[in-house]
Formats: structure tokens, sequence, C-alpha cells
């Protein structure tokens, strides 16, 4: 049957509890039911597929019609996205294993550690950037969890919401060291992509928002 309604390709990790597979076959999580909704709302169809971080990126980055599901909104991003947000207030930073004796005051003071962190992802960026000597690339953010328990890596560099949440469903039992930033995690979309599709899906979240009061335990803001 055809349809007038806008589409919208829609590209997103596996990053728990977010958006991540479900056991259906479908992509679940906070986020990916929130987008959902806000499609609904707005009378937009939304095509849903879940790939490695910077292949998704790429098809995004590629195609006029698609969104990635989510991206940390930096100054750095802003301009090269058409945006839709806020879905959710993240951000990252430095985990060890519960009980570690390592202390960090600052970044620099993680220098002297392996450190897992996912290829492409902001975090690894700034932390490159920095000069961290000692970062291992991963592909998936559960590599992490598991390297940390082995003892191949002392630290993790972790999202402040997926970390914890990783680490427990993997049976590890870690603690944040270090917040580095916190940061607005939004739908960006190709910045050719049809402006009045991203207005109608931003309008729906602007309802919600002024709706459903700000005391989400899990934005946070320290």
């Amino acid at each position: 049957m055809e349809t007038s309604e806008p589409e919208i390709v829609i590209y997103t990790e596996d990053y728990k509890p977010l958006y991540f597979p479900g056991e259906d076959g479908k992509i679940s999580g906070t986020v990916t039911q929130l987008v959902q909704d806000l499609a609904d709302d707005a009378g937009i169809t939304v095509e849903m597929h879940m790939r490695p971080f910077k292949r998704g990126l790429n098809a995004v980055e590629s195609n006029a019609n698609h969104c990635f599901m989510a991206l940390w909104r930096t100054q750095e991003r802003e301009p090269n996205f058409t945006w839709v947000g806020p879905l959710e207030i993240d951000g990252y930073g430095l985990f060890a294993l519960k009980g570690s004796s390592i202390e960090l005051s600052t970044v620099e003071d993680s220098f002297g550690y392996s450190t897992g962190a996912v290829g492409g992802w902001t975090s690894t960026n700034e932390l490159q950037d920095a000069g961290h000597p000692h970062l291992v690339l991963v592909d998936e953010d559960g590599l992490n969890a598991n390297m940390l328990r082995s003892g191949h890596t002392k630290l993790w560099l972790g999202g402040l919401i997926s970390a914890p949440y990783v680490a427990e469903l993997e049976g590890v039992e870690i603690e944040k060291l270090l917040t580095l930033q916190t940061v607005e995690l939004a739908l960006a979309c190709n910045s050719h992509i049809d402006q009045s599709v991203t207005d109608r899906l931003q309008s729906a979240l602007n309802a919600r928002l002024q709706k459903t009061p700000q005391n989400n335990p899990k934005r946070l803001t320290q």
C-alpha cells in the first residue's frame, strides 16, 4: 500500500540499555521505544537497522534520509548533522573493578593503565587526542567488561549509563573512578534530510518533555 508519509532509515548500535538486539530479533531499548513513539506521534514511518558503530555512521553520512540513534551531541559534530534531542543525558567516564586500588583525579592519571575503549566513539577519540598511550580498542562495549575481569585491562572507558548496565549483565562488579564528561544524546540525521521530518520529530519530543518531569534518575548530571 502506498503512503505519503515520509520515511527515515535509522541505524543504531548495541548500546545497552538504550538500544540493543531483542530476543524477538527486533531492536529493543528505552531510547528505541522513545524514537518509535516520536515517529508514531509525528506520523512518520521508520525502518531500523543495527550495525557496528562505524558502519552505521558511514551509512548515515552517505544517505540523505538516514539517521543515527543516537549520537553524543558534541560541539565538533553539531554542524555535521540535523539533530532531534535530547533523547537522554549520557556521558563517559573511567571505570575499574570494584575494590581496585587505582585512584584517578585527572584523565592523565589513567595514562599508565591499559584502558579498554570502543573504536570510533567520541570518548575514545578524546582520550586518543589527549595522548593516552595504552588504549585497547574493541568493536563492542561488552568486550570491555570481559577484558577488565580477565585483567587484560585495568580501566574501562565507558558510558555513564551503559557501562554499569553492561557490567551487570556480564557479572562484573565495577566502580566509576572518574567522570570525564556529560553530554546530550540525540538522533543525528544526515544534514540533507527533509527538514520538515526532523521538525515534526522535534515537536513530538518537545511535547513529551513538557508533559514529563525531568527527574529521570538515569539523567546523570555530575
